[in-house]
C-alpha cells in the first residue's frame, strides 16, 4: 500500500483527504470477474437442482408464500394477498408477488417454481460475497468467499426453500454491500447512484420481511460509526434525498393495508411486527442466548476456521487499514444486537447477518493458501468438490426418502380429483396448512362448525363435500352432523390420527343438533 491507496484502487483508511470531500471512486473498481462467475456457477450447482416435488413437497412455511401467490393468479387481489380466502398481511407481499410472477411464467404452480426465488437469491449471494472480496482482497479471497458462502449450513438449509429468508438476506446483503464498496476503502460518502441503490434495497427488504429490513442495515451503520468514532457514515445515508426512496417503497404497501382494511389492518401490522418484537405475539418469548448457540452450527463448517483465525481477524479489525474488516463486523454484530433484543427469536432470523462471516473466512483461507501454496489449494478443491457431491446426494436421495408429507400430497391429489367438478369443496379447519396448494378444486375455506352448518343449510341438495381433519370429523359428529367418509388418510408416525385428512360429505343433521 502506497500513498494511501490499497490494492483495489480505493483510498486507504489513512487518507483523510478523500474521506472529507475528495473524489469518490467509480462504482465498480478492479474486479476478478472469473472468480465471481465461478462462484455463481458453484452456487447454482448447489442450490438449483432437485427443487421440485420429487425431492420434497412444500412445508407449511413455504405455503405461507405459495398459497397467497396462487390466490393472486386465481383472480385475487395483488395489493392485499389472501390466505385461505382471508386478507393476509402477516407477511409483507414482495416475495408473494415475485412467486406469483414466477408461477405465471411457469404456467402454474410447481414446487420448483415456488423455490426458484430463494435458490436464485442464494446463488446471487455467492456472487455478491465474491464481488466484495475481489474489490479489496483480490482473486483468491474472491473465489474462496463465493465458495464458502455456498457451503454454509444455513445457506443450504434456506436457499432451497420457498420462504422469505434467503431473498430477504440477499436484499440486506445488497444494502450493506453498497456501503462496504465505498466505506471499506475509507470513503465515507455515497454517490447519488449508490445512495439510491442502498435506500431502494432497504425499502424492498422492508417489503419482504417488515421493519427488520431497515433495522439491520441501520444497525450496521451505527455500529460502524462507533467503531470508526465518526458520524460521517450516518450522515451519508441520512443526509440525502435518496432516503425518500426507502420511505416510499417501504411504507406504500403498509399505508395501503390501513387504507383498505382500516383499524383491523393497522392492528394486524402492529401485532405482527411490534407484538412479536415485544413478546406479545402468540409465538411467545425465546431465550436471549438463542443466537449465540445457533449461529455457530448454522455457520458450519466455517465456524472452526473463524475460531482458529480469531486473533488474526482481531488484529485486522484493529488495523488503521481495516475499514472493511470493521464494516463486516459491524454488519454482523449490529444485526446480532437487534435480533437478541427481540423477544421472539427463530434460528433462520439470523441468516441476513451471516454473509460477512463468509468473507472473513475467505480472507483467512486465502492467507493460509498464500503461505502453504499448492497443497492448500488441492485440499480446498477436494473439499469443495466433496461438499457439492454431498449436497447433491442429500438433495436427490436423502430428502425425498425423509419427506413424510409426500403421502398426504398423493392422497389429496388422488381423492380431491374424485369430487364432482360441479361441486364446491369445503375445506374445514386446516388453518395454516401445507395442504392448500395441492387441492386442485374450487374451494371455500371454513374455520368453525357454525360456518359448516350455514353452508349445509344453504345447500339446495342438503349435501356438501368436506375436506377436513379427523379431529373435526369427530367434533362434527358430536355436534349432530351426519358425515359419510369417502376416503381417509392413513395415520403415520409423524402424522397422528387426529391430524390425518378425510374427504367425504355431510348429508344430514340429527334432530338433536343445536
Amino acid at each position: 500500500m502506497t500513498n494511501g491507496v490499497n490494492a483495489a484502487g480505493a483510498p486507504s483508511a489513512g487518507d483523510d483527504s478523500d474521506r472529507r470531500g475528495g473524489a469518490v471512486p467509480a462504482f465498480g473498481g478492479s474486479v476478478a470477474w472469473s472468480a465471481v462467475l465461478f462462484s455463481l456457477a458453484y452456487g447454482a450447482a448447489v442450490f438449483l437442482p432437485f427443487l421440485d416435488g420429487g425431492s420434497r413437497t412444500l412445508t407449511r412455511h413455504e405455503v405461507l408464500i405459495t398459497h397467497p401467490a396462487m390466490e393472486i393468479l386465481g383472480g385475487g387481489d395483488w395489493l392485499i394477498p389472501r390466505f385461505a380466502g382471508e386478507p393476509w398481511v402477516d407477511k409483507p407481499p414482495l416475495l408473494t408477488w415475485v412467486t406469483a410472477g414466477v408461477f405465471a411464467l411457469a404456467g402454474g404452480f410447481t414446487e420448483w417454481a415456488a423455490r426458484l426465488p430463494a435458490a436464485i437469491s442464494a446463488t446471487l449471494m455467492c456472487g455478491l460475497a465474491a464481488l466484495l472480496a475481489s474489490r479489496f482482497w483480490g482473486w483468491a479471497s474472491a473465489l474462496l468467499a463465493g465458495l464458502v458462502q455456498g457451503t454454509c449450513v444455513y445457506a443450504y438449509m434456506q436457499g432451497r426453500l420457498g420462504e422469505p429468508d434467503m431473498p430477504f438476506a440477499l436484499l440486506v446483503a445488497g444494502a450493506n454491500f453498497t456501503l462496504a464498496w465505498f466505506w471499506g476503502g475509507g470513503v465515507y460518502r455515497l454517490p447519488t447512484r449508490a445512495a439510491l441503490l442502498f435506500h431502494a434495497l432497504v425499502g424492498l427488504a422492508v417489503l419482504t420481511k417488515g421493519p427488520l429490513g431497515a433495522a439491520l442495515p441501520g444497525m450496521s451503520v451505527l455500529v460502524f460509526c462507533a467503531m470508526q468514532r465518526r458520524l460521517d457514515p450516518l450522515r451519508a445515508v441520512l443526509y440525502t434525498p435518496a432516503v425518500l426512496v426507502s420511505v416510499v417503497v417501504a411504507m406504500s404497501w403498509h399505508a395501503a393495508v390501513v387504507w383498505r382494511l382500516g383499524e383491523h389492518g393497522l392492528e394486524r401490522l402492529i401485532y405482527t411486527y411490534f407484538g412479536r418484537f415485544a413478546g406479545m405475539h402468540h409465538l411467545g418469548v425465546q431465550s436471549p442466548l438463542l443466537y449465540f448457540y445457533t449461529i455457530p452450527w448454522m455457520a458450519l463448517p466455517w465456524t472452526v476456521v473463524l475460531a482458529i483465525g480469531a486473533r488474526p481477524l482481531w488484529r485486522a479489525a484493529r488495523s488503521p487499514e481495516g475499514a472493511l474488516d470493521r464494516f463486516l463486523w459491524a454488519w454482523f454484530l449490529g444485526g446480532l444486537l437487534v435480533l437478541t433484543l427481540s423477544a421472539f427469536k427463530h434460528k433462520h432470523y439470523c441468516i441476513p447477518i451471516l454473509p460477512p462471516l463468509s468473507i472473513l473466512t475467505a480472507r483467512l483461507l486465502a492467507e493460509h493458501a498464500g503461505r502453504v501454496g499448492r497443497t492448500a489449494w488441492r485440499a480446498y478443491a477436494a473439499f469443495f468438490v466433496g461438499a457439492l457431491m454431498v449436497f447433491t446426494f442429500v438433495s436427490g436421495v436423502v430428502m425425498p426418502r425423509r419427506d413424510h408429507r409426500r403421502e398426504t400430497v398423493e392422497f389429496l391429489r388422488r381423492e380431491v380429483a374424485r369430487v364432482p367438478a360441479d361441486q364446491t369443496l369445503y375445506v374445514v379447519g386446516l388453518a395454516q396448512s401445507a395442504d392448500y396448494p395441492y387441492i386442485a378444486h374450487r374451494c371455500v375455506y371454513l374455520d368453525t362448525l357454525a360456518e359448516v352448518r350455514d353452508a349445509y343449510e344453504a345447500s339446495p341438495e342438503k349435501s356438501i363435500w368436506i375436506l377436513t381433519l379427523q379431529a373435526y370429523v369427530a367434533a362434527g359428529r358430536a355436534s349432530g352432523f351426519v358425515f359419510e367418509s369417502s376416503a381417509e388418510e392413513r395415520p403415520r408416525e409423524k402424522h397422528p390420527p387426529a391430524e390425518t385428512c378425510v374427504i367425504g360429505r355431510i348429508v344430514g343433521r340429527l334432530d338433536s343438533a343445536g
